[in-house]
């Protein structure tokens, strides 16, 4: 190297001219296998064999023959005054020096090693002096780093130390060769040991609870028998030496020697930590829970809860008896599924709104049952909140309210009926007011027409029937409905009864041009009922097939007997139900036309009074129709019974054959009209009369006039008929026979009629039959 190098312009000159003592120490250099240099002469010129060429790098080989100083400039205030005390004849050794050398292109940071001693020249004076150095950058890097991986490990073992501590945990290694198990202090106190000392395997396993032993030894088999090193836990039981049961909690990961068949367990490591009070509590909680769902269970109403979130975590065995669903399709917000498909999207936000304001909320939904029905429920649910004031979610709880929901919806339509059927009322009596009120006013006109007034007069009693009709309708109703109603039962011929009904509607069914088809049985059908009622029941049906029905129409009535049983069928093919309405006819107020503009009238009460009377027999009333336009009829079902003897041999005629005896009778009613109707009325049965339009005036009368009989209207201004009664009753020295008259219908109303001394008690308007009917009973109750 050095033959081959140029040396001219050198310090040192070339190699020839070098002194021998220099020469001698280059061929040191040649042989070393040690990086070394040698600095020379006045300038210290640079000389150095191959190993020390790794050293200079980039500045190899442009460094022969030149100034130390001048190659190391950047590391001379480090070197420099080593190179001097060795010029001064003074060696040196420095260990690990850091420099920071500028070499292959960059600065580094590196540690050298050196060893410099000066060098005679030939005259025996210090010419200059060598250095032996070694790099030993890669050595201080590499203690370094074991020093810092020595740091790491102490400080990872000792924030091990402080997670365990934090944590209440106890450190142990099982060596599974020699049945060690060496543990730390906090796993001495956990086991109730004295010491931190190693322990036998054994003297540990004692201690494991007999029954939770199987478990244990379970778990570490298992983690042995995964193809890589798998963890377990595992909680049991101890009874440590000093008589206590503790819970602990065990974690533990084998580690094994070798890999595949030849994989050798070596050990077992982990930690414990007791979970004695944890249990405790869990057990308390569990007793908790137990005691809550028995509660829940045991309630009418359906309980919830929910998380944070708003997912029901647990609902009572209510909902799921009510709805058929199961946990897993009730729990999160799966109960909205069980909601009618209407009802979901606002039972949801209605719960979801509630819960995420935090608030209380009320709704009502209709839940799918478990039979698939569907029935209406209330749902209530307010916030709830964990013993540090922290937001835990909803509870709640469903009530099924379906019979109350329906009841309400049910007092709803009975309302609804109520107004149409006040309405219709007021509608019905003004038909037949109407006309009574345009007759009365053109009545002063005819005088002298016969046949105006024959006409006008005809029309009034129709209207006067219309209106009786309605009111007699009304209270028949209302006797039904409180229990009041009292049957005369007889036993009778069926076809009586339909024959009676018939006679009665056959001028309503002539006026409308009806074709009326009367079928009845060749022989006899018996039942036994009251008659004027079944008349009623017949007439009704018969009545209301001919309003239905369309001018020149057809009606059947059919009677038969079934076995046990008389059927009265009426068809027509009139307007018809439509199939919606077919369950609803029977019902108070139920209209099956409820426009404006009806044309047939009615209140809506006849088919159930007529339904009452039937289910009073014992029997049962049926309709069927095809729909609107496609008639109607209706199927009356009475007991049958046999053996009967004919209603003509049992009943006798009202109407006696002998003539009416005449009576001094006292007509007292404040309505003039009504007084002076009635008189006439009696006239024609050949009575003798006098009028009083008060009770003042009555009293008068009775004394001049010595009444046998007195009609006594009750509602009068000033002495009412109750207070006339009783004063005729005191005062008369001769009994008269005291009959109520007026519109007061109901049974209450006979009986405080009675008992203020009355003897009959009839209802406006009164008939003639009526009348012959308590005149004929005078003479008997005179003698009496």
């Amino acid at each position: 190297m050095m033959r081959s190098h140029d040396w001219s312009g050198s310090p040192l000159g070339p190699p020839a001219q070098w002194p021998q003592s220099l020469r001698s120490v280059v061929s040191l250099l040649l042989w070393s296998k040690f990086p070394m240099f040698v600095a020379w002469g006045p300038q210290l010129g640079f000389v150095y064999n191959d190993p020390y060429a790794e050293i200079l790098g980039a500045k190899h080989p442009s460094s022969l023959g030149r100034p130390f100083e001048e190659i190391w400039s950047e590391i001379w205030s480090e070197v420099g005054p080593l190179a001097h005390r060795a010029l001064q004849g003074e060696a040196s050794y420095v260990e690990n020096m850091p420099l920071l050398m500028s070499r292959k292109g960059y600065d580094e940071q590196t540690w050298f090693t050196f060893s410099y001693s000066p060098v005679t020249g030939d005259d025996g004076r210090i010419a200059g002096m060598y250095c032996v150095c070694t790099e030993t950058t890669h050595g201080v890097l590499l203690e370094a780093a074991r020093e810092a991986q020595t740091q790491r490990l102490a400080s990872l073992a000792e924030q091990r130390q402080l997670a365990l501590d934090a944590a209440q945990l106890g450190w142990w290694q099982y060596d599974t060769e020699t049945g060690a198990v060496t543990h730390d202090e906090r796993y001495g106190q956990i086991y109730g040991l004295d010491a931190s000392s190693p322990r036998h395997v054994d003297e540990i396993r004692r201690l494991v609870y007999e029954e939770d032993a199987p478990r244990l030894r379970a778990a570490a088999e298992a983690a042995i028998r995964s193809s890589e090193p798998e963890p377990y836990a595992i909680e049991y039981r101890i009874l440590r030496p000093d008589g206590a049961t503790r819970w602990l909690e065990a974690r533990g990961i084998p580690s094994f020697e070798g890999r595949g068949a030849s994989r050798v367990l070596t050990s077992y490591a982990g930690t414990v930590a007791d979970i004695t009070e944890r249990r405790i509590a869990e057990e308390v909680l569990r007793e908790d829970e137990a005691r809550f769902r028995l509660m829940a269970n045991a309630s009418p109403a359906a309980l919830w809860l929910t998380d944070p979130n708003g997912h029901c975590t647990f609902l009572s065995s209510q909902w799921y008896e009510l709805t058929g669903q199961t946990e897993a399709q009730a729990l999160g917000l799966g109960w909205t599924t069980a909601t009618h498909p209407d009802d979901q999207e606002h039972a949801r936000n209605a719960f979801l709104e509630a819960n995420e304001k935090r608030q209380q909320f009320q709704t009502e939904y209709r839940l799918r049952t478990a039979d698939g029905s569907y029935r209406w429920a209330v749902d209530l649910g307010r916030p709830w909140y964990s013993e540090t004031g922290e937001y835990a979610g909803m509870v709640g709880v469903v009530f099924d309210v379906d019979a109350r929901r329906r009841a309400e919806e049910a007092v709803e339509e009975a309302s609804r009926r109520k107004d149409q059927f006040l309405a219709t009322l007021a509608h019905e009596l003004r038909n037949p007011l109407t006309p009574i009120s345009n007759a009365l006013q053109v009545w002063p006109h005819v005088d002298g027409k016969a046949e105006e007034a024959s006409r006008l007069r005809g029309m009034m009693e129709r209207q006067v029937r219309q209106m009786a009709r309605l009111i007699d309708d009304l209270l028949d109703v209302s006797r039904i409905t409180r229990g009041r109603i009292d049957l005369r039962r007889e036993r009778l011929d069926l076809s009586l009864a339909v024959h009676e009904a018939v006679e009665a509607l056959k001028p309503f069914i002539d006026s409308n041009a009806h074709r009326l088809v009367v079928d009845l049985p060749v022989e006899s059908v018996y039942v036994e009922a009251d008659l004027g009622r079944l008349v009623q029941v017949f007439g009704n049906l018969l009545h209301n097939a001919a309003k239905y029905t369309a001018p020149g129409g057809e009606i059947h009535i059919v009677a038969r007997q079934e076995r046990d049983a008389a059927i009265v069928t009426i068809r027509d093919s009139g307007l018809g139900i439509p199939t919606d309405m077919l369950t609803e006819v029977f019902e108070m107020f139920a209209q099956v036309d409820q426009s404006l503009g009806r044309a047939h009238g009615g209140l809506g009460i006849g088919l159930t009074l007529v339904k009452s009377l039937v289910e009073l027999h014992g029997g049962s009333i049926e309709v069927r129709s095809e729909g609107l336009g496609l008639g109607s009829e209706f199927q009356v079902r009475l007991p049958a019974i046999s053996d009967a003897t004919s209603h003509a041999a049992m009943a006798q005629p009202l109407e006696g054959a002998l003539p009416l005896p005449s009576h001094r009778v006292l007509v007292v009613d404040d309505l003039t009209s009504s007084a002076d109707t009635l008189a006439m009325m009696l006239e024609l049965l050949g009575q003798h009369l006098h009028i009083a339009y008060d009770g003042a005036a009555a009293l008068e009368a009775y004394d001049a006039f010595g009444p046998e009989i007195a009609f006594i209207d009750i509602a009068m201004p000033g002495m009412d008929g109750y207070e006339v009664a009783r004063r005729l009753r005191t005062c008369a020295s001769r009994r008269p026979l005291l009959v109520a008259l007026t519109g007061f219908g109901q049974e209450e109303d006979r009986n405080r009629a009675l008992e203020a001394g009355f003897d009959h008690h009839l209802v406006k308007p009164t008939t003639i039959q009526a009348l012959r009917e308590i005149l004929a009973a005078v003479p008997l109750r005179i003698m009496g």
